[in-house]
Formats: structure tokens, sequence, C-alpha cells
């Protein structure tokens, strides 16, 4: 069984817009005379700590309504925000894409200027305009990027300051740590490792507080190679199989902490933040 967050519970997002063409049978002008449903509010803060490139720090902001029925995962996938899971305990290639649901208009809401505010320190969230994506997406998504000091481990602040769409809002979500002590088979996550072909891989970290999810992804260095995802619970212990790197001689494997934290606000029908903090390390097998 594949589990999406939605499985879980509120809806959440990952990535930006992805391309989609398939048709719908209102033209755009005629779509945006209907009416649209309450925005669901999809809040995203990632960080992801490796080798080589450093921290690479982001938060992502969709205020999502659909012209006609409600926001699902096929929805999500429309936008590039779909999290997909395989079940707890195993592991799965990701990257479905929109499979053979029909496709249905979707508008990404403009709520205002946005801001994410962490230790005092605040950041501004740039609003980008969509283009219309054969007649089914269109609107504003939020996005900032920065250094890790500014989406630390901490109490977030979210404000926005409203539109006649939807109204002003101020959000207070906490965000976990980092997934710390990472041994990758007995070996210091913070250096590359070495894995032998064949063998599964021990995973040991600093256990959270047993709400959150952790999963694994294992991507090789050939960008065509499907990438493997493998969830458990935080438990500061998993093996991940042999298996899931398949025939990878050298990639990456990723450990997420996934944190989640339901809110509600005037307009909105639902609303989520998701903090998605992670350390990466670069493995070779032979």
């Amino acid at each position: 069984m594949r589990l999406s967050l939605l499985s879980f519970g509120t809806v959440s997002a990952l990535a930006l817009l992805v391309g989609c063409s398939a048709p719908v049978a209102a033209s755009s002008e005629t779509a945006d005379a209907e009416a649209t449903s309450p925005a669901a509010a999809i809040v995203v803060v990632e960080r992801t700590s490796g080798p080589g490139e450093g921290t690479r720090a982001e938060a992502i902001a969709r205020f999502v309504q659909m012209r006609s029925g409600v926001v699902d995962e096929q929805a999500l996938r429309m936008i590039g925000a779909a999290v997909e899971f395989p079940a707890l305990g195993a592991c799965a290639q990701v990257g479905r894409g929109l499979g053979d649901a029909p496709a249905r208009a979707v508008k990404l809401a403009d709520v205002g200027g946005i801001s994410l505010e962490a230790n005092g320190v605040k950041t501004a969230l740039a609003a980008r305009q969509l283009p219309d994506v054969a007649d089914l997406v269109s609107g504003v998504v939020y996005t900032g990027r920065g250094e890790s000091a500014l989406f630390p481990q901490a109490r977030y602040t979210l404000r926005s300051t409203g539109t006649a769409e939807v109204d002003a809002l101020e959000v207070n979500a906490t965000a976990p740590a980092e997934p710390a002590d990472l041994r990758v088979a007995s070996q210091d996550g913070r250096a590359a490792v070495l894995l032998v072909p064949g063998v599964a891989v021990d995973l040991t970290w600093e256990r959270g507080t047993g709400l959150d999810l952790v999963y694994v992804d294992v991507a090789s260095r050939d960008a065509g190679t499907p990438v493997t995802r493998c969830l458990y619970t935080d438990t500061g212990r998993a093996t991940l199989p042999s298996a899931a790197l398949g025939t990878i001689d050298e990639g990456t494997l990723s450990l997420h902490r996934l944190h989640r934290e339901a809110f509600r606000a005037r307009g909105l029908e639902s609303g989520e933040v998701r903090f998605d903090f992670a350390r990466a390390v670069a493995f070779t097998r032979r």
C-alpha cells in the first residue's frame, strides 16, 4: 500500500510548480468566472544539510483553491505539491506523475504579503505569478530561500496581509531539530560513507518526539535514475534494505524528519505548516 500525505491528515506540499498539459472542457476565461472553493493553505519550510553544498534552506507557501470540487491529492499533484510515500516500514520508487485521473482547474490564491519569523528574524516570501498552464493552473506561489540561520529549529510565526480573497492571518508553529548524530552502517554521517553491495544498511540518529515521521531518499548521481523512498517512525533506528539501493554505486542518502502542524484561520478550508529538515550523506558502494 502506498500512502500520500493526504492519507496522514491535512494536505501538505514539497515542490514547486510542474508542467501539465491535460485538456479541460472549460476555457480559462470560463473557469475564472466560476465560483472557487475556500483556500487550503500549504506552507513548507525545508532545510537540508549535507556534503559539498553545505546547508540549503527554502520556504514555500501556497493557498490552493479548486474551481470545482475539493482540494485532493490529484489537485496537489497538478501543482507539484503532493508528497508520495510507500507504506510505513516499506520502500518504493517515487515520482508517479499525474496518473490517469481527469485534470481539474486549480487556482493559487493571492493572499497579499507573506513573512516567516523565527528567533526574531523575519524573512519575506516573494510572490511569483504563475502563467496559466493549459487552462488548468494559475495564481501566485510564495517562495523564499536563505542561509540555514533563517530557518532554524525554533518557533515560527507566519503572517499574511490578506486580500479580498483571503483574510489576513497569523499562525504559530514549532520546527523540530534536524536529525542529529546520524550514523550510516556505523559510520559518521557527517562524511561520505562506504557501503557493501547486497548488504542492508543500518541507520541510527538521535530520536525525536516519536510523533513525527522519518523518510529516507536514495538518489543516484545519475539524474535519470528514479529516487527510492523508505518511510519510518522517528525512533532513532531503521534498516534500509539493500534492494532500496538497487544497482547504484555512487549516490546520496537523505534522512528527513517530517513535522506537521495543522491550523485554522478565517476564510480557509484547512491549513498546515510542514517542516522537512534533513541530513544528506554521500555514499559509495564497492
